[in-house]
């Protein structure tokens, strides 16, 4: 990945938050996002809830989720980025 940045973005994207539920687990949290610039976008709006997750504080703190959680993240957040930049088959 190139570490310069053009401040080139999509007028739409994806925000991933964490939601400490305070009963020892998290919510991971993916919400679709808009703004009105292509150029350093500063400020998002969001549009749409997208889909969450439950997970363990101890296995999230200590970044210990499966091989198979990190993949469904990733999955998640790359599917959702296709769709709505309307790339999907």
């Amino acid at each position: 990945m190139p570490d310069a940045d053009d401040t080139i973005r999509r007028t739409v994207g994806v925000v991933v938050s964490l939601h400490d539920l305070g009963n020892g687990t998290s919510n991971l949290i993916f919400d679709d996002v808009s703004s009105n610039s292509t150029n350093n976008p500063l400020t998002w709006t969001f549009d749409h809830f997208f889909t969450s997750r439950d997970f363990k504080n101890d296995a999230l703190d200590q970044m210990n989720l499966t091989g198979l959680e990190y993949q469904t993240i990733g999955q998640n957040v790359v599917a959702r980025l296709l769709a709505l930049n309307g790339r999907t088959k």
